[in-house]
């Protein structure tokens, strides 16, 4: 590596060779104590195996790794601590001298959590090249980690959360076919802040860039400035939760067009530090991005539930402030409209039916008032400068469709196939969510409509035309 950063070119190293197995172990478990070697390595399922022979005459160890830790150790130089909640499997070849090996899918070096408290962390998650790329991400990127610091290669930005700085930055001169994405905080923070800062900017870069890094990393962690009593100053710790995941409808678009300006295909990084503190200071704008990557994953109806869910949170959270909208504006003629409605209800009905039944009714015309929920979800994008077409208001008010287990019907797409419209549909109802959260981080560029795009190129199919040079349609936030 070229890095301006020593440490990453180290941690790298290690876990490079961490990885290979190659490292000799000594194993300490209680069954009852026993010391013994061990080799540790990872397998095809980013699993770490761990393997050793049984002491003579011992039964099987199956329940003790299950219920009990263990420790991994290179004397004086690194432990690791196995705990039981982080075994997956564990197998025995029967022999003369048994042979162990228990899978884990997470370990540390440190489990007392008060030494990840207060410090510079950093996370390394390695993907594959040929999965993703860090141009795939429409982002003006401002910084370079190369030793040239005149080099024009911009591979990094910078997030600022509560005066605490989280330098991104994407190594892309690994050799082989992985590279590393690389999150740095330079001033000391809590693990748990510096943890929502990276699920939020994962699953940013997973919405708008379609990849989303898999919660597979080492955690890095330089507590104090001195060397602790068995020589390390670095704490870390592996995780290995889930496999990343991939989506072919980025919001963003990465590609170039020759009618269209650079700068309105990205975003800046000072709107991206807006949004990436709106999903850290909101868990459920956070939640609801997650929801919106996850339905752009998927086909079928079920994308469209999760989009309307996604909607109906983001709107619902942009309108909390405010007086709720009602149909008639006029308070005193609302209250009058109320009481006789209630005064009919009471008088003509309430003798005939139940207290059950009658108390439904009452709260009926309690809300009788109230708006629609479509028309509730199209005061969310008035609010934030969105205008919506006819196109829009229609996927709109197919909320209902999808969330009582129906399916959109228009007469005006005719053409479409029942699965195309509920593409067509869900993918614009992620598409106009992503647009109020790219509107309150102040994003005023494109984004790629993709229900018209995939409409216009399956026309062009149909026709018998190529579609090599038929380019994206895209939307104005």
């Amino acid at each position: 590596m070229d890095t301006v950063f020593d440490l990453d070119e180290h941690m790298m190293l290690f876990i490079e060779e961490l990885e290979k197995g190659n490292q000799p172990f000594v194993l300490g478990f209680g069954y009852p104590a026993h010391v013994c070697k061990a080799t540790f390595e990872k397998n095809e399922k980013d699993n770490f195996v761990l393997k050793f022979d049984l002491p003579d005459g011992e039964g099987p160890v199956y329940e003790y790794f299950f219920t009990r830790p263990a420790v991994l150790s290179v004397p004086k130089h690194l432990n690791i601590f196995l705990r039981n909640t982080d075994a997956i499997r564990v197998s025995e070849t029967i022999s003369a001298t048994p042979k162990i090996e228990i899978e884990y899918q997470s370990f540390t070096t440190e489990t007392d959590s008060e030494k990840w408290k207060n410090s510079k962390h950093c996370a390394y998650y390695k993907y594959k090249k040929k999965d993703f790329h860090y141009n795939y991400f429409s982002l003006q990127y401002s910084i370079t980690t190369s030793k040239n610091q005149k080099s024009e290669w911009r591979n990094a930005f910078v997030i600022n959360i509560s005066g605490k700085n989280v330098l991104v930055s994407f190594e892309e001169s690994i050799k082989g076919e992985d590279a590393y994405c690389i999150f740095r905080a330079q001033e000391p923070m809590d693990i748990v802040l510096f943890e929502k800062i990276v699920e939020a900017i994962k699953v940013s870069i997973g919405l708008f860039a379609g990849y989303y890094f898999a919660d597979r990393a080492y955690y890095v962690s330089n507590y104090s400035t001195k060397k602790s009593e068995d020589g390390m100053a670095l704490i870390f710790r592996y995780k290995n939760l889930s496999k990343p995941l991939k989506q072919h409808y980025p919001i963003l678009d990465r590609l170039r067009y020759k009618n269209i300006e650079i700068q309105d295909l990205q975003i800046t990084e000072e709107q991206f530090n807006k949004l990436v503190k709106l999903l850290v200071e909101r868990e459920e704008y956070l939640r609801t991005m997650r929801l919106l990557f996850d339905a752009s994953t998927i086909e079928g109806p079920s994308r469209g539930v999760l989009a309307v869910v996604a909607l109906e949170t983001v709107s619902n959270l942009m309108k909390e402030k405010d007086s709720p909208a009602k149909i008639v504006a006029d308070k005193s003629l609302a209250n009058k409209m109320t009481y006789e409605l209630k005064k009919v209800l009471k008088n003509v009905i309430k003798e005939e039916v139940s207290e059950k039944d009658y108390e439904k009714l009452v709260t009926k015309a309690e809300g009788l008032n109230n708006l629609p929920n479509a028309v509730k979800l199209e005061s969310a994008f008035e609010k934030n400068g969105i205008t919506l077409n006819e196109d829009d208001l229609f996927c709109i008010n197919c909320r209902n469709c999808f969330l009582h287990g129906g399916l959109p019907k228009s007469n005006k797409l005719y053409f479409l196939t029942e699965q195309e419209l509920v593409f067509v549909v869900s993918q614009r109802l992620i598409m106009l969510t992503s647009m109020l959260l790219l509107k309150k981080a102040g994003y005023s560029g494109l984004v790629n409509d993709w229900g018209f795009t995939n409409v216009s190129k399956r026309r062009a199919i149909s026709e018998g035309l190529s579609i090599i040079h038929q380019g994206n349609a895209h939307r104005r936030v």
